[in-house]
């Protein structure tokens, strides 16, 4: 008796509940259309990450310069990102015009043979160490790209301390 009283409370009509079919089998439509999608492969790759200085003191700034490739075959979605112990981050310049979400650029899909650059400019911070080094990365969703080379993704630049300014 109480299912009866609560379906007598909430009726369901034929038309609602065509809604919820066609909104169910629209949606599980979509979610395999969006999994059957090929995950592209892209040899995504940071070709060079130069430091404009090869030596500099604690408080100076230094200029870094990451060119990063998409190698192919594929268009894939291309962000580089910016790290450091040693060095604190001033500014970063994308390519493109592209405005930074700083540490990283997001470039979005990017096609084969793109080459973008990406400039840092870092403080030095006094942190102890002799060396400060400056590592621009390739980022990437696992699972999104392919990567068949993931182990030039990363270059480091590295700047002798010495002293202070």
């Amino acid at each position: 008796m109480s299912e009866w009283h609560v379906m007598r409370r909430r009726p369901m009509t034929i038309s609602g509940l065509a809604v919820l079919v066609v909104v169910a089998t629209v949606g599980l439509a979509l979610a395999t259309a969006i999994a059957a999608q090929p995950v592209p492969t892209a040899d995504l790759a940071i070709v060079s990450n130069t430091a404009s200085a090869k030596h500099a003191k604690v408080g100076d700034e230094v200029t870094f310069t990451i060119v990063a490739t998409n190698n192919g075959p594929d268009a894939a979605d291309f962000n580089v990102m910016w790290s450091s112990d040693q060095l604190q981050l001033v500014s970063e310049t994308c390519d493109l015009g592209i405005s930074p979400d700083t540490p990283a650029c997001e470039y979005g899909t990017v096609e084969p043979g793109v080459t973008l650059t990406t400039t840092v400019v870092a403080e030095v911070l006094s942190t102890g160490s002799k060396l400060a080094i400056g590592t621009g990365c390739m980022v990437e969703q696992t699972g999104v790209i392919n990567d068949p080379n993931p182990e030039n993704n990363c270059a480091d630049a590295t700047v002798k301390i010495g002293g202070k300014r």
